[in-house]
C-alpha cells in the first residue's frame, strides 16, 4: 500500500480552500440575503476515502488508497412571468484527490464526445490532483399554457421508468452508482409538449450537437425524438421514436398496478446506422409497505442490455465499438447482458432514511453493493453517509476488466466510503 505524503495533501487542500472558499462564501451570502423567491441554491461538500484493487488502472497511476474532497455550489434563478418562465443555474465545483488523476487516465481510454452544443464551462484550475470548474448548467426560456409547453436552451429531461438502469433515458442518464442524483447535467435542446384533453401528451425534442468541440452541429451527433404517452385499458403506455446520433431508437413502455405495488416494463430496440438492431428490456416492481413499524419502499429491477457482451470477452479493447461509444458518452454504464438490482429505502425515523441497493451482473456473477444513509439535521440541511463495495474476481465487470488481451491492468470500480453535507437556501 502506497502512502501519500501528508504535506502534499495539506498543501493541496489549502490551495483548494484559497481558490474556492471566497467564491463559495460570496455566492452563499448573496443567495441567502436575496429577497427574490425565485433565487435559490444548494451547497454540497463531500469527503471520501477510496480503495482500489492492486491490478486496477488507479493502482497503475500510483493510487491504491486515497482521500478526495469536493465541493459544489449551485445558484438557481427561475422567475415566472405569467405564461413565460426563465431558468438559469450557475454551478461552481472543485475537487482535490487522486480521483482527478484517475479520471484523466480513463478519459484517454474512452474519449468522451461533446455532450452538448455550447461549451458553457470554464476550467479555472486543472493541475495534478486539483480540478476546479465553473459554468452555466441551465439557461432556458419557456412558455407554458394549459395545453402547451415550449422551452429552448440548456435544460434537463428524463424519460423512462427505470429505477437503477435507464435504457429509455437518452439524455445524460445517471449512472447506477451515482451518489448525487438531484440535478442532471443540462443539455442544449428545443423542447415542446402538447397536452390533450384525454390525458395523453406528446413531447417533441431536438438536441443539436457537434462531433467535435468547437465545430457546428452535425446530424450524426445530434438527436431528435417524439414521445407519446396515453392510457390504454387502464395502463399508462409510452411510445418513443428517436433519431439518436445516427441510430434509430424505438421504445414501448407500459406500467400498471399489481395489488398495492406498481410494475413497469420497457422494450427499447435500436437500429444502428452501421450495425445490427439490438433490443434492451427493463422490468421492475416497487411497493410501499411497513417493516418493523417503519415505512419502507422496496423494489426489484431486471435489465437486459442489448448492447452488452457475454462472458467470453474480458478486456476493454475487444468490446464492440457500438458499446464503447455509448460508454464514452455516458449513455450506458454496463458491459454485460443481464442485470438484477434490488433495494429498499427504510425510514428508520422521520428524519433518518437507510437505503441499501445491490446490483448483480448475472452473466459473470460479480456484484456491487451500495449504501446511503440520509439524516435531516434541520430544515434545508441534510447529512448523507454512504459506502460502495464491488465484488468479483478479475475479468468480471465489477471485479475488473483488463484493458487489453494479456494486460495485467484492469478497469475496475473502487471501494468507497463518503460523507456529504447539503445545505439548501
Amino acid at each position: 500500500m502506497r502512502e501519500r505524503p501528508v504535506h502534499k495533501r495539506v498543501d493541496a487542500h489549502k490551495r483548494l480552500g484559497l481558490r474556492v472558499a471566497p467564491a463559495l462564501a460570496c455566492c452563499l451570502s448573496i443567495g441567502t440575503a436575496c429577497a427574490d423567491e425565485s433565487l435559490h441554491g444548494r451547497l454540497e461538500l463531500q469527503d471520501g476515502e477510496d480503495i482500489a484493487r492492486g491490478d486496477s488502472l488507479a493502482a497503475a497511476v500510483g493510487a491504491r488508497e486515497w482521500n478526495d474532497v469536493l465541493g459544489n455550489l449551485r445558484i438557481t434563478w427561475e422567475p415566472v412571468w405569467g405564461h413565460w418562465s426563465f431558468a438559469a443555474h450557475y454551478l461552481l465545483s472543485a475537487e482535490e484527490g487522486d480521483t482527478v488523476r484517475i479520471a484523466r487516465a480513463e478519459s484517454t481510454l474512452l474519449p468522451p464526445p461533446p455532450a452538448t452544443w455550447f461549451n458553457l464551462t470554464n476550467t479555472f484550475t486543472d493541475h495534478d490532483g486539483l480540478l476546479g470548474t465553473q459554468g452555466i448548467d441551465r439557461l432556458a426560456l419557456g412558455y407554458t399554457t394549459q395545453d402547451f409547453v415550449f422551452r429552448v436552451g440548456r435544460q434537463a429531461l428524463t424519460w423512462g421508468s427505470g429505477l437503477v438502469f435507464r435504457p429509455m433515458d437518452l439524455f445524460d442518464p445517471f449512472a447506477p452508482n451515482a451518489t448525487d442524483t438531484e440535478y442532471k447535467p443540462g443539455t442544449d435542446m428545443i423542447y415542446s409538449q402538447l397536452l390533450f384533453q384525454d390525458g395523453s401528451d406528446l413531447e417533441i425534442v431536438a438536441v443539436p450537437r457537434p462531433e467535435r468541440t468547437g465545430s457546428e452541429p452535425a446530424s450524426d451527433a445530434s438527436s431528435a425524438a417524439l414521445k407519446y404517452s396515453v392510457s390504454i385499458f387502464g395502463h399508462r403506455t409510452t411510445w418513443l421514436l428517436a433519431r439518436d446520433r445516427g441510430d434509430w431508437v424505438g421504445a414501448v413502455g407500459v406500467n400498471g398496478p399489481l395489488g398495492g405495488a406498481t410494475w413497469n416494463v420497457e422494450i427499447v430496440p435500436t437500429a444502428m446506422e452501421q450495425g445490427p438492431t439490438l433490443v434492451s428490456v427493463l422490468a421492475n416492481l416497487s411497493d410501499a409497505l411497513t417493516l418493523a413499524a417503519r415505512d419502507a419502499t422496496v423494489f426489484a429491477e431486471y435489465y437486459r442490455n442489448g448492447f452488452g457482451v457475454g462472458r467470453g470477452i474480458s478486456n476493454l479493447a475487444s468490446l464492440p465499438s457500438y458499446l464503447t461509444n455509448r460508454l464514452a458518452r455516458g449513455q450506458l454504464f454496463e458491459m454485460r447482458h443481464d442485470y438484477l438490482a434490488a433495494g429498499i429505502a427504510l425510514e428508520a425515523s422521520p428524519l433518518l432514511t437507510v437505503s441499501p441497493t445491490l446490483l448483480a451482473d448475472l452473466d459473470d456473477r460479480s456484484s456491487y453493493l451500495l449504501l446511503a444513509v440520509t439524516w435531516s439535521l434541520r430544515d434545508n440541511l441534510n447529512l448523507i453517509a454512504g459506502a460502495q463495495q464491488p465484488f468479483g474476481r478479475s475479468g468480471t465487470e465489477y471485479g475488473g476488466i483488463a484493458l487489453a488481451a494479456g494486460s495485467a491492468v484492469t478497469l475496475a470500480p473502487v471501494a468507497q466510503i463518503y460523507l456529504q453535507i447539503r445545505q439548501y437556501f
